[in-house]
């Protein structure tokens, strides 16, 4: 479920790019949102979470995500140096970068966010 906000986060990113938005703050805007969606699916479906105090929990997804950001801005910098310059570039930084750290981001929230 948490693919539905990374999915959104990548689309989204990809849409405000192609109007013209600096890559930090079209990732601002796409992973913040992303993020949002992202906590409330996660914290239902993937780990099964559906009563308890969600603010502690909120707290610590946002201290990962915080993380897992500039993680993911910075190897999408990066990929803009390796990556052909074309219409697709940003689709394919901002993908690669999201499937590469998505290992580093489940361990987080499992062991930190949800603990």
């Amino acid at each position: 479920m948490g693919g539905v906000g990374t999915v959104w986060d990548i689309g989204f990113y990809t849409l405000i790019r192609s109007f013209g938005i600096a890559h930090w703050p079209a990732l601002s805007l796409s992973f913040g949102s992303g993020t949002l969606i992202g906590f409330f699916l996660t914290r239902y479906w993937v780990f099964r979470i559906e009563t308890g105090p969600w603010k502690g929990q909120f707290l610590r997804f946002w201290m990962v995500i915080g993380l897992v950001y500039i993680l993911n801005g910075l190897l999408m910098e990066g990929l803009y140096l390796l990556l052909p310059i074309g219409r697709w570039q940003g689709f394919m930084a901002r993908t690669l970068a999201a499937a590469a750290i998505l290992p580093v981001s489940f361990t987080l929230h499992r062991r930190v966010s949800f603990m």
